[in-house]
């Protein structure tokens, strides 16, 4: 067993739902599945029942939860010693970021903040927004900037900004005379989409989903955000980017609005473990995120 697995079983115990608990663990539903499969094999014994409509825990199950959460809370435990005991008074702060933030906002947001706490170091690390979730909640990293989503109880969060969505046709259209275009009128093209490791792809599906909208992927799929455009120039799809990651300076890219003519935004957030002790550099920059965000 690895510890992947018992975090799925937990998961699926408190969302009484292999879709959902897929997603609060940032894998494809079958890659779960699989793993739960994997550990009833070496239990010998179902830890779910599982209809067409309800998931629950089989007695078995039921017995083995407790057990499977003292595993998760003691790993969580040993990595926060192991920290304590090799920087027991560093003043540092760890972020973790997804690809999509922007550039622009961070750096000046960052400056401030060094100018009033010169003495706290701040380092960032760039990785897939489910890796970044996971090593959060190991006490790995103080902090995790990335697309809005929705958090769990065991993290605070702020928000950050947002930022336009932008509409990329597919090779040589092009939408005459429109500066905007509304998502109901696009919502029949098939979009080039990346996996689901900056929360774009994430953040597109829901789009769609909230604007009550079948969204149409193409079968193949691009490595980063990066060749998005690209692809859509090649007629391959059409594309879907935030403001700021607009590649080419004579891009076709028209306003993404909803069918009122507001815009449609990615909104990106700040999230942290809610814990009562917390060293007092982490807790200057939780209350720095906050009042920054008012100015």
């Amino acid at each position: 067993m690895n510890l992947s697995q018992l975090r799925y079983v937990k998961a699926v115990a408190e969302t009484e739902s292999f879709t959902q608990a897929a997603e609060q663990c940032f894998v494809t539903q079958p890659t779960l599945s699989n793993g739960i499969a994997q550990l009833e094999e070496e239990f010998e014994e179902r830890l779910f029942t599982r209809t067409t409509r309800t998931v629950s825990l089989t007695p078995f199950g039921e017995h083995l939860l407790p057990f499977v959460v003292n595993v998760l809370t003691a790993q969580s435990k040993l990595l926060h010693e192991a920290r304590n005991f090799v920087h027991p008074a560093q003043k540092t702060v760890r972020i973790g970021i997804s690809p999509l933030l922007r550039s622009g906002w961070l750096a000046p947001m960052l400056e401030i903040f060094h100018k009033a706490h010169p003495e706290i170091e701040v380092v960032l690390h760039e990785q897939n927004m489910a890796d970044l979730y996971h090593v959060l909640d190991e006490e790995l990293l103080d902090f995790v900037f990335g697309v809005a989503d929705t958090r769990k109880t065991s993290w605070n969060g702020t928000f950050l900004y947002r930022e336009p969505l932008y509409y990329i046709p597919r090779g040589s259209q092009i939408i005459e005379g429109k500066s905007t275009v509304k998502l109901e009128d696009i919502a029949d093209e098939t979009f080039v989409m990346v996996p689901n490791v900056c929360g774009l792809a994430k953040a597109t599906r829901a789009l769609f989903r909230s604007n009550r909208r079948k969204l149409k992927e193409y079968s193949g799929e691009a490595l980063s955000y990066l060749v998005l455009e690209e692809w859509a120039s090649l007629g391959l799809g059409s594309a879907i980017l935030p403001k700021s990651k607009l590649q080419s300076s004579e891009s076709k890219a028209i306003l993404l609005t909803d069918k009122t003519g507001r815009e449609l935004t990615l909104e990106f957030e700040a999230i942290w473990l809610n814990t009562r002790q917390q060293p007092a550099c982490l807790q200057q920059f939780a209350e720095f995120l906050q009042d920054y965000n008012q100015r």
